[in-house]
């Protein structure tokens, strides 16, 4: 499958981000800048690819939906515990220099996801498979019935986390429970972590999710081969 490239170059000093739509089924993408309320939409067709530029210092995420998305439509333009998507979150120019990335599952999941960083140097602080990595999942994790969204099709729209579906302290490490110490993984987030060992299985997952580089260009793949 050919991947046609489409987008703008990066601004002087500035990133790249591709996202590429390897699924047997088109997608819409969103980006969402933090500190916005919601994301901005984009068609994605099956074999196709966008070119996001972002600015050095960007911070924010991208996830994909099945099929045509509305701009109406929340469950479109936001990701999170009422909506979970699989989540490919940045943050350019952080600490060090360095930039840092992850797969996120805090919220549930919905599509396979890889990150590959291309370009530029080494982190200066990670070693090992964070240092400019790849993050993977290839095949998602089995979503209890009670944890799933189904869609109009009545296929999965996506899966819930054990927070998103339960809302419970302990599940979120909210309240009292927000604590490293003290808020550990839950039954369903060491299944999470289990199945896609790169992704964030919950809030304080850092340690084995956090990956670092300080590359020129990052890729999204959703539905990477396995």
């Amino acid at each position: 499958m050919t991947l046609a490239a489409t987008g703008l170059a990066a601004p002087a000093g500035g990133k790249q981000v591709q996202i590429q739509n390897k699924c047997n089924y088109d997608l819409t993408v969103a980006q969402m800048t933090n500190g916005q309320a919601f994301g901005d939409l984009a068609p994605l067709a099956q074999g196709q690819s966008k070119t996001y530029a972002t600015a050095h210092d960007w911070s924010g995420r991208f996830w994909a939906r099945v099929g045509a998305c509305s701009s109406s439509d929340t469950n479109c333009t936001t990701a999170g515990a009422a909506g979970p998507a699989s989540l490919a979150e940045f943050t350019f120019g952080g600490w060090g220099g360095n930039d840092y990335y992850d797969i996120s599952f805090v919220d549930g999941f919905n599509l396979p996801v890889e990150i590959v960083p291309s370009g530029g140097k080494n982190s200066s602080v990670a070693q090992g498979k964070y240092n400019c990595g790849a993050p993977k999942c290839a095949t998602l994790p089995t979503c209890p019935d009670n944890f799933k969204m189904d869609g109009s099709n009545g296929s999965m729209f996506a899966c819930k986390s054990a927070c998103s579906a339960t809302n419970k302290d302990s599940d979120c490490c909210t309240g009292s429970f927000n604590n490293p110490k003290i808020c550990k993984a839950n039954q369903f987030a060491t299944q999470m972590k289990s199945a896609c060992p790169d992704a964030y299985s919950f809030a304080y997952d850092d340690s084995t999710s956090t990956f670092t580089c300080q590359a020129d260009t990052y890729t999204v793949v959703f539905c990477p081969a396995k």
